[in-house]
């Protein structure tokens, strides 16, 4: 009688969870996820002209579905992307290459961190970092990349999405590496001391090595990054 009874109230509760769209084992994951920070970055106020905030917003979406590693998926038009199917050389020449409403669209992205894993925004890294970075952003922010251009500078607004990361990751006692402060020019909606300028040159050195953002997992559990992100904003938080 009691084993029946067990089994009845297991069968409720599973219903009641379907019914509200969320599985047992989805629920038993949410309850077991600590979330240590979290922080928004408004899209709408990155510049105060119309067509630059758009250039910043759109270049920080795109950066975001590098990591997601789903930037092929964002061609302009299945001529394109059936061309590349059947010419494996060919790759995203540039911005005119992108479909940027595609791009806007509301997503979802992350990564994690097993402790002692280090994540590097690119992946020219200072020598300390070398051979231990194990997740990048997986761009360098061009043209040929895709990136738009503003004033004759490729990537803008790459550095207001580090600047984000730095910030949110620091919030989670995390060890957090950014060399050169954005101070040049503030990054709104991120406290000051949270900038993170971001620069990647093939040819390497110093000067773009100092110019990145490393996040390392000093803990002794995995930390996971989630992004949520759509045309308006993008949202950071930082769980265990």
């Amino acid at each position: 009688m009691i084993k029946e009874t067990l089994i009845a109230i297991s069968l409720i509760t599973n219903i009641s969870l379907t019914s509200l769209g969320v599985t047992p084992s989805a629920q038993l994951t949410q309850q077991h996820q600590t979330v240590l920070a979290t922080q928004t970055l408004d899209l709408t106020n990155r510049l105060p002209g119309e067509f630059g905030n758009q250039v910043f917003a759109d270049n920080i979406l795109l950066n975001l579905h590098y990591i997601k590693g789903d930037v092929e998926e964002l061609r302009m038009s299945n001529e394109i992307l059936n061309q590349v199917q059947n010419d494996k050389q060919s790759r995203i020449s540039g911005p005119g290459d992108i479909d940027w409403k595609k791009v806007r669209e509301p997503f979802e992205v992350s990564f994690a961190l097993k402790p002692g894993e280090v994540f590097a925004f690119h992946e020219n890294v200072l020598p300390e970092y070398k051979n231990i970075v194990n997740i990048t952003s997986n761009s360098h922010f061009d043209f040929a990349n895709g990136y738009k251009s503003l004033n004759g500078l490729s990537g803008n607004g790459v550095c207001h999405l580090a600047s984000l990361i730095n910030w949110v990751a620091k919030e989670a006692d995390l060890e957090s590496k950014s060399m050169v402060n954005h101070d040049f020019s503030p990054v709104p909606g991120v406290p000051r001391e949270y900038g993170a300028s971001i620069y990647y040159s093939p040819s390497g050195g110093l000067n773009t090595e100092s110019q990145n953002l490393y996040i390392k997992n000093n803990f002794d559990y995995p930390v996971k990054f989630e992004f949520k992100a759509d045309s308006k904003e993008v949202n950071l938080t930082i769980v265990k």
